[in-house]
């Protein structure tokens, strides 16, 4: 597909998502860039790995809403109308909704090498400076900062500060460098919330 294919693609996805918020345009953009990134030197198909990354995350606002459940598996339908309508590839079309459908799920580490692109790609937005802005927007506003509780930002961070779940080798190095900065940013945090930092 040529590039203005992805620069129409854009558009759409930034027309249903808007520029604010955790997940928003600027959040699909990134993973995007990523995904592009991390695919250098694999045997993956980048008309696959394009399209997916542009529309992971285009039912992600009717699930915050309240409208549906589940994003990822509402998202695979929606991409599936939009890539239809503008003549994506049929035999491609499939694998895209695969990895639409699977990309949050992080039990499920696909051989799909599309799907482990997306998933990592998606998941290098979780740590880093960005992915502490992105919890504390996403899961700050619903729950409590304090630590003590499981569902807070900074344990949510914790959560993702696993390096092992990075198996694509580009994937792997930044991840390395973003989840040093978040584990440090959540050991102080967290020092800073019980007042150590004063003595």
């Amino acid at each position: 597909m040529e590039e203005k294919f992805y620069d129409k693609l854009k558009e759409r996805v930034k027309n249903t998502l808007g520029e604010k918020g955790s997940h928003d345009f600027g959040h699909v953009e990134r993973v995007y860039n990523y995904s592009v990134l991390i695919s250098k030197g694999l045997d993956v198909d980048l008309e696959i790995v394009k399209a997916s990354a542009l529309l992971h995350d285009i039912s992600k606002y009717k699930e915050v809403s309240g409208k549906i459940q589940d994003h990822a598996a509402h998202g695979a339908i929606e991409a599936r109308k939009i890539l239809e309508k503008l003549n994506f590839p049929k035999e491609k079309i499939e694998i895209v909704c695969k990895c639409i459908l699977l990309h949050n799920k992080k039990q499920d580490l696909s051989e799909t090498k599309e799907v482990r692109v997306l998933q990592e790609a998606d998941g290098l937005e979780t740590i880093g400076a960005i992915g502490i802005a992105r919890a504390f927007s996403y899961t700050g506003e619903k729950n409590t900062w304090n630590n003590s509780f499981p569902e807070s930002p900074v344990n949510e961070l914790i959560r993702h500060l696993n390096v092992d779940y990075f198996k694509l080798p580009v994937a792997r190095e930044l991840a390395k460098r973003k989840i040093e900065l978040t584990k440090n940013f959540c050991d102080y945090f967290i020092k800073e919330c019980n007042m150590e930092i004063i003595n």
